[in-house]
């Protein structure tokens, strides 16, 4: 399979963006495309995979990271939150927090670990995730950079 990524900075691919988090039972009406780092892969024309970085300096919340049904299982997730870790590590950030309900043995593979919500700053703790668009039982996670 032959992805290409694109930085998600225009109306009509963030219109995309938010229909397939949406189909994924994603929040995404409190996203901003003008603000975060939004990612979209694509096959062909077709959007297949998104994920996202919201930055609270210097810190960042992962979030939005979803795969198209029918291309789940080929990886397209590992390369989306590898990709976002790499461009937490090039802006010299200290941590990635996100918070989860379903995958948090995909993201431990990937080097998070399991925190109490008490132990994410402040800064990330002001993010709509954490605040009131996940619920308590979502399972709070970081990757130190």
């Amino acid at each position: 399979m032959q992805l290409v990524y694109k930085i998600i900075n225009d109306e009509k691919s963030f219109e995309e963006f938010r229909t397939l988090l949406k189909s994924s039972s994603l929040p995404a009406d409190d996203l901003n495309f003008k603000k975060d780092l939004l990612v979209g892969y694509y096959e062909g024309d077709s959007l297949v995979g998104t994920g996202a970085l919201e930055i609270y300096s210097p810190y960042a919340l992962l979030r939005s990271l979803s795969v198209k049904l029918g291309i789940r299982g080929k990886s397209v997730g590992s390369t989306i939150t590898e990709y976002l870790m790499n461009e937490a590590n090039k802006r010299k950030l200290k941590a990635i927090y996100l918070l989860t309900e379903t995958a948090q043995g995909f993201f431990s593979k990937k080097g998070f670990t399991s925190i109490n919500r008490d132990e994410v700053p402040s800064e990330v703790k002001v993010s709509s995730e954490f605040s009131h668009v996940c619920p308590a039982s979502a399972i709070a996670m970081v990757y130190n950079c």
